[in-house]
């Protein structure tokens, strides 16, 4: 954000350079937010970030790692954020009566036995899956491995994007197409989800 706001005043907003450093600041700055507490969506700023118009550098090869990096990093800035937040809520008590359930009992020796490649998935994968970043904050799993598996698993999903905008050149109501039926895509699981837990709630009955 910062930058964002720096550098068009220290250069001149006539700078195209410093115009395109300042729009990839304020796209980072908005991925920051984006996690449970502000479930803002986020595919259509890396695909709008991998435009020529919005691009720091011109060269296609240096622009996708750089992009997806920038971006990546905004994202595990979100993450550790919700991190620390859940982490304060649950020490408030809500989280030991968690931890005595039989559910999280099961839920948590699953995720311990590969924790860091099931938080590097869930960071990839397009429909979020909010119960296994829980599971890692509940069960005290360490912020750094935390950290580098979202950046790794949300790394990968950014330079894919970002190489699909190159590629396929979306336009402007491409890119908000996309991020449509990615969040009917995301209320759709949620939607499955939810009904699943009901229908096995009925039959427990």
């Amino acid at each position: 954000m910062l930058a964002a706001l720096y550098v068009p005043e220290r250069w001149g907003y006539a700078s195209i350079s410093a115009l395109r450093v300042a729009t990839l600041a304020a796209m980072c700055f908005y991925l920051s937010l984006c996690n449970t507490f502000l479930p803002l969506p986020t595919a259509w700023v890396v695909l709008l970030a991998a435009r020529p118009e919005y691009a720091p550098v011109p060269t296609v090869w240096l622009r996708i790692p750089l992009v997806a990096a920038l971006l990546a990093l905004a994202t595990v800035m979100a993450n550790l954020n919700e991190y620390h937040l859940l982490a304060y809520v649950l020490r408030r008590g809500l989280g030991e009566r968690i931890r005595r359930a039989r559910l999280y009992g099961w839920a948590g020796r699953w995720f311990a036995r590969s924790p860091f490649e099931l938080l590097a998935l869930v960071a990839f994968i397009p429909i979020p899956v909010d119960a296994v970043r829980w599971l890692a904050i509940l069960g005290r799993y360490s912020r750094v491995r935390f950290a580098l598996a979202y950046f790794a698993g949300r790394g990968l999903r950014y330079v894919l994007l970002v190489g699909c905008a190159l590629l396929f050149q979306f336009t402007w109501m491409q890119i908000l197409l996309i991020q449509i039926a990615l969040v009917a895509a995301a209320l759709g699981g949620r939607g499955i989800a939810a009904a699943v837990r009901r229908a096995r709630a009925g039959k427990g009955t």
